[in-house]
């Protein structure tokens, strides 16, 4: 790697996924030690392949390809900055920061996130440019507590995003606009939850349903084809004083936990596999579920891999998988180790069919005129996109897919 521009900092060459999916073997991998080296190896980008940030590789779609330079941030980490007005407490992160780094983070304040997904592998910029969520009928996506960030443009230059326009542009926006490289999110005072488990069967689970989540801050069920049964989950908020409970209950497995928030939100994963995920408008949501459920039983009854049900409050990203209302997730799994299409083809028809957007880091099959028709605001951001990025330097073919040809014609 000699005579190689100081800014450049290669470390190593060829990546995939954290799933193995998406394969990248001639890929460059750099990582910038400042704001300053990240704005010289943008502006000094030549080709051929895009820019791209790696977070996590917690997508299961080809944000990246194998002529790419893909960007390692881990320079671009930690707490930054805690800022308190008299109606909100803002947390500063560094982007690359990972999730299940914040929570200790911001315990060190007595703070924490309102609400995380079940996993926390991800990093910040990834899980919020993707529209990565929790549950809970009340509570928004991650990006939804975003107030501001920071990115360097396609021309090399820094920009921040501050107005609420300008956030609800940018929150969502799968790494088009820019390198994020800090994220300024709301955060609360620090809580503990309860975690409780059960195992019952797939109809009284349904049932049940919509009582117990106007009952419980958080509340969703895995569905588990095999066995046509469900696994009901509930978090509910309690006293940070006392005993702590942080044993993992076994999938499958009544049982029950208590602990910081930031501890019982996620789940350990230690087999690894590829996902698909649309948020369905809830008014459909029960009645999507039963078609996939049918569907499933039909063609792929033995499937081990759960079927993941949660609800999420509506925000305004341009690109929020919500769509601005309230939505159900349906999540669908297949192990790394089998090809996903089979299972994921023959259930994507019914996500759309009831009005499913997807989740943009996992597996879908959109196009432009799918995008046009879904997100309503897609040629305001693709405008956006234009300014931001003149030279297409973060536009994979993956992306102009979804975003039109014409940007890198």
């Amino acid at each position: 790697m000699a005579g190689l521009r100081p800014w450049l900092q290669l470390v190593s060459q060829g990546w995939q996924n954290w799933s193995g999916l998406v394969q990248c073997p001639g890929a460059r991998i750099a990582r910038p030690g400042d704001i300053e080296a990240l704005c010289r190896l943008i502006e000094h980008h030549q080709g051929p392949g895009a820019i791209r940030p790696l977070g996590s590789g917690h997508s299961f779609v080809p944000f990246w390809a194998n002529d790419d330079t893909l960007l390692q941030m881990d320079a671009f980490s930690g707490l930054h900055d805690v800022k308190a007005t008299a109606d909100s407490t803002v947390a500063r992160f560094g982007a690359g920061t990972a999730l299940h780094a914040i929570g200790p983070l911001l315990a060190n304040h007595g703070l924490a996130l309102a609400n995380m997904g079940d996993i926390d592998r991800q990093t910040l910029a990834g899980a919020i440019s993707t529209g990565t969520h929790g549950t809970g009928r009340k509570l928004g996506s991650l990006a939804s507590q975003v107030t501001a960030l920071e990115i360097v443009n396609g021309k090399g230059h820094p920009q921040g995003f501050t107005t609420p326009d300008d956030v609800a542009m940018a929150r969502v926006s799968l790494g088009l606009l820019g390198v994020i490289t800090a994220i300024e999110l709301c955060v609360v005072p620090a809580y503990h939850l309860h975690e409780c488990n059960t195992v019952e069967s797939t109809d009284a689970c349904l049932d049940a349903f919509d009582e117990r989540s106007n009952a419980h801050r958080h509340h969703e069920f895995w569905w588990v084809p095999r066995g046509d049964f469900a696994v009901a989950k509930t978090l509910n908020p309690i006293a940070a004083e006392g005993p702590v409970q942080l044993v993992e209950i076994p999938f499958g497995e009544a049982g029950e936990r208590w602990g910081p928030s930031w501890q019982i939100f996620p789940s350990t994963r230690e087999q690894r596999f590829n996902e698909m995920e649309y948020a369905v408008p809830e008014a459909a949501a029960i009645r999507c579920f039963t078609a996939v459920r049918t569907k499933i039983l039909q063609e792929f009854p033995k499937l081990p891999w759960p079927v993941e049900y949660r609800l999420v409050a509506g925000d305004d990203g341009w690109l929020s998988p919500t769509g601005g209302e309230a939505v159900a997730t349906i999540s669908i799994h297949q192990g790394a180790d089998r090809p996903p299409e089979p299972l994921f083809t023959a259930i994507e028809p019914i996500l759309r069919e009831h009005g499913g957007r997807p989740h943009w880091g996992k597996w879908h099959q959109l196009d432009a005129g799918n995008v046009d028709r879904l997100y309503p605001k897609a040629a305001n951001f693709r405008t956006a996109r234009r300014q931001l990025d003149p030279g297409a330097v973060f536009l994979t073919a993956h992306l102009a897919a979804l975003f039109g040809y014409s940007d890198i014609e």
